[in-house]
């Protein structure tokens, strides 16, 4: 009987974690330059992509992070469900990446349609946008 009640209490911490995840990335969308080869990521490759981890795509392509300079922090949320990290301490943790030779600082796009133009003409690149943002030139992954 106990293992019966620890198996449910398992399930129901496993989708209350799927609708969390869900609910923190409402209202923003990865965008990926259409040169890119997927259609979708999952949750854990796009964490190691924002964490440095992974630095080229399945086709060999370099990763190009491109941020939103939000001053009003709609994408910031989004940010610390993707990385796992907070807006200022994502920004130290890729100045330690930059001034240790590893890696290479995101790009920061001052405004939505700019970042849009910007992964739309820069192999490789990605981003995270507001889900309402015109996605003309980009694709849009599905986070699975």
């Amino acid at each position: 009987m106990k293992s019966f009640f620890l198996k449910i209490g398992l399930v129901c911490a496993v989708l209350l974690a799927g609708v969390l995840s869900a609910a923190a990335l409402d209202g923003v969308v990865v965008i990926v330059n259409k040169g890119v080869a997927a259609n979708s990521i999952s949750a854990a490759a796009l964490k190691n992509i924002y964490t440095g981890r992974t630095t080229y795509w399945p086709d060999g392509q370099n990763v190009d992070i491109a941020l939103l300079d939000d001053e009003t922090g709609t994408t910031d949320v989004a940010l610390n469900e993707v990385s796992g990290m907070g807006a200022s301490y994502f920004r130290t943790f890729w100045q330690r990446i930059v001034f240790s030779g590893r890696g290479q600082q995101p790009d920061k796009i001052s405004d939505v349609a700019s970042l849009v133009a910007f992964v739309a003409s820069t192999k490789g690149a990605i981003a995270l946008v507001p889900a309402n943002a015109d996605l003309k030139g980009v694709k849009k992954l599905e986070i699975k």
